[in-house]
């Protein structure tokens, strides 16, 4: 079952698509393919959102956090705002610090209106929205053809990443959902019990770019072992320049049909856990709020969400042995992430 709203900001047309499942409802917004809640139960069965939200529509156009969008044509972060394809370089928009490009520019999928169809069956519904990335400002190669299919079932929402390029090209699709799984945003995510199945990831240079393959293992990073997220943020972890965590995880053994992340809340007992095809997922203790005000009368506090974004590694086109994103034509980009909340008894 879904409604469907329209809100007028200025000369532009916003779209919010509700949809209920018996146990979960999501709101979805065209501008962006952007998620604005999705309501679980807690442990005594009342339903909240468990994802940050502003408290005004334009803040989704002027904030700095990518709330809740679609990220693309790539996600993260690339070195010096350049690549190359087949010994041919490219040279992109530095968005970031002036020297990198960061989610893929000024112009990226996060800040674009989507067409979208729905498809509504008993137990599920499905929205899938559409747009067609031509070469812009930011200088990617290439036209693409970008689908985004949002999947409402039991309590899961399943997002299924889609595209095509017209010449070679990179893409990198993620999605970045900002979760606080305590409900109506009552307290930070600190007391969250954290587990991700990686025991890699890539270290950052004093700019947030991804730059080389280290080990995790038997570090403060390292969740292989479920931790709890305030237990690892160490007065060192203060002194670097992420602030928290933000950093990219390469998955161990990828397996869609294996939880790879696990988050749990203390208080609510929400569980999520995520499964992706991904080899990769970016995982962000929201360092840096934008000072936006968000629903609930709530304070825009650090450390009030988590993201997990899940994709290929980010500048992975930099970086020797691992996936590169290219995409060529005549090839299908494909790949899906499901977030599957439960009550833990």
């Amino acid at each position: 079952m879904y409604k469907i709203d329209k809100h007028k900001l200025g000369d532009e047309e916003f779209t919010f698509i509700e949809v209920k499942q018996k146990d979960i409802e999501v709101t979805f917004m065209d501008f962006g393919a952007t998620v604005m809640s999705i309501l679980v139960p807690d442990k005594d069965g009342k339903k909240e959102t468990v994802l940050l939200g502003y408290d005004k529509l334009s803040s989704y156009i002027d904030g700095e956090m990518f709330l809740n969008c679609i990220i693309g044509p790539t996600s993260g972060r690339i070195k010096d705002a350049t690549f190359n394809i087949d010994d041919s370089p490219y040279h992109i928009e530095k968005n970031f610090m002036e020297t990198e490009n960061l989610h893929g520019g000024n112009d990226c999928l996060g800040y674009k209106f989507f067409d979208f169809e729905i498809i509504d069956e008993e137990e599920q519904t499905q929205v899938i929205f559409k747009y067609h990335n031509l070469e812009s400002g930011s200088n990617f190669p290439g036209n693409q053809l970008i689908q985004i299919a949002y999947t409402v079932r039991k309590t899961e929402l399943k997002i299924e990443f889609m595209g095509d390029t017209t010449e070679p090209t990179i893409l990198n699709l993620s999605s970045h959902l900002y979760f606080n799984l305590s409900g109506n945003l009552k307290r930070q995510v600190l007391d969250n019990e954290l587990s991700i199945n990686a025991d890699k990831t890539i270290s950052l240079d004093s700019k947030f770019v991804p730059v080389k393959v280290v080990s995790l293992l038997n570090t403060h990073l390292d969740f292989n072992k479920s931790k709890v997220i305030k237990d690892v943020f160490t007065e060192d972890v203060y002194k670097r320049p992420e602030k928290g965590i933000d950093n990219p995880y390469l998955l161990n053994n990828v397996d869609y049909n294996k939880a790879q992340i696990t988050l749990k809340d203390p208080i609510s007992k929400r569980k999520l856990e995520v499964y992706t095809t991904y080899p990769c997922v970016v995982c962000y203790t929201h360092n840096f709020p934008d000072g936006l005000d968000l629903l609930f009368n709530r304070k825009h506090d650090k450390h009030l969400g988590i993201c997990f974004e899940t994709q290929n590694p980010p500048n992975g086109v930099n970086i020797e042995g691992l996936a590169s994103s290219i995409l060529r034509e005549g090839e299908d980009y494909y790949h899906k992430t499901l977030y599957k909340f439960n009550v833990e008894k």
